[in-house]
């Protein structure tokens, strides 16, 4: 155990301390999501008061469980949700399972009172996910959702960038979202029901354009390049493939394109923000959220000048905004009703990559 671990742990949770259930065992809680909570700083005034605690850990596996909690030092786990939503320590769900449980465990956390940060997707359509968001309307709790690229330092300076017309008028741009899926993440990322790299990474794209650019896409036009299983004539895909590369774009709100490129199964291609303006372009590389030296910089003309980016986690930025929403002193980051947007211009794209050629985005959006 480290000595930052250490000292983390000799804190003690009080009335005032933000306690946490978090719903699934998986790589994202285990990696960042589970020090993102226990690093938050003490509460203000004391030096060994949490400020954040992790209180207990659900999987629908009672062995998952078992195992993952006692390889976290997490003292309560069950794989009975509505017994851990009881204790009255628990302020706030983490949702990191499977996308297709998440609308049903965002349900029972905001049934039994209590906030929620949710690992996109919210739920599997925009449908499914209103009601979810007008619940937590009603009974005045926070439904966040945890896109964590809007809390890395390259995306926020580019955003302040844009906020200040340091670009001038856009003129078009392009995602590119290529990090490699590892061997341990080839599960469920590549089935039906919630796998694929549009929900895995076209998903956060489409919520990027919306963060950066504050004007939604109005169509998508989606091909399959790349596929486990060989995609049907044309580039189209069968209800049982997932893909996982795609080339689009998205047009947006006033008429300019974004070009994206997503992939599971580029080992060398950088993950790149480019964004084309009539006064300079920016372009941000290796800025996904785990990066840890994202490089931003401004083009005019001939001159190149690099851009300061802070060390921030993102992770840890994230969770401290989601703290701060349930506390009534910032809004979030992004929200259920950012979801409505993003699931719809995601079901277009669907749509695309199954007929062929552009689709309208319906509904929210």
């Amino acid at each position: 155990m480290s000595s930052q671990t250490s000292r983390l742990f000799t804190r003690s949770a009080e009335a005032r301390s933000i306690g946490f259930l978090v719903a699934g065992a998986g790589s994202n809680a285990a990696q960042h999501m589970l020090a993102a909570i226990r690093e938050q700083p003490p509460l203000p005034g004391t030096r060994d008061v949490a400020g954040a605690w992790v209180v207990a850990l659900y999987s629908h596996s009672e062995r998952r469980a078992r195992e993952f909690a006692q390889r976290h030092a997490i003292i309560h786990f069950s794989h009975e949700l509505d017994t851990l939503l009881q204790r009255p320590e628990i302020h706030c769900v983490y949702v990191g399972s499977h996308p297709r449980h998440h609308a049903e465990t965002v349900r029972a956390a905001l049934n039994a009172h209590k906030h929620v940060l949710c690992e996109p997707p919210l739920a599997l359509t925009a449908a499914e996910a209103e009601p979810l968001v007008q619940m937590a309307q009603n009974r005045s709790l926070v439904l966040a959702m945890n896109y964590t690229w809007r809390a890395a330092a390259a995306i926020y300076t580019l955003h302040n960038l844009l906020l200040n017309d340091s670009l001038g008028e856009l003129l078009g741009g392009r995602i590119q979202n290529t990090r490699y899926l590892p061997v341990a993440k080839q599960t469920w990322r590549l089935q039906a029901g919630g796998g694929g790299v549009l929900w895995d990474r076209t998903l956060h794209d489409l919520d990027l354009l919306r963060f950066l650019l504050h004007v939604p896409a109005r169509e998508l036009y989606v091909r399959a390049t790349q596929s486990s299983t060989p995609a049907a004539a044309g580039g189209q895909m069968s209800s049982e493939q997932v893909p996982e590369e795609i080339v689009g774009h998205a047009v947006l709100v006033g008429g300019r394109a974004v070009q994206l490129y997503d992939s599971f199964v580029q080992s060398h291609v950088p993950v790149a923000i480019e964004l084309y303006g009539t006064h300079a372009t920016a372009v941000a590389s290796a800025c996904a959220p785990a990066d840890t030296e994202a490089v931003l910089t401004l083009r005019r003309g001939d001159e190149v000048r690099t851009l300061p980016v802070a060390a921030v986690n993102a992770y840890r930025a994230g969770v401290a905004n989601f703290l701060a929403a349930v506390r009534g002193t910032a809004p979030a980051l992004a929200t259920g009703a950012d979801e409505l947007h993003n699931l719809a211009a995601l079901a277009a794209a669907e749509q695309s990559l199954a007929a062929g050629h552009a689709v309208r985005v319906t509904g929210p959006g």
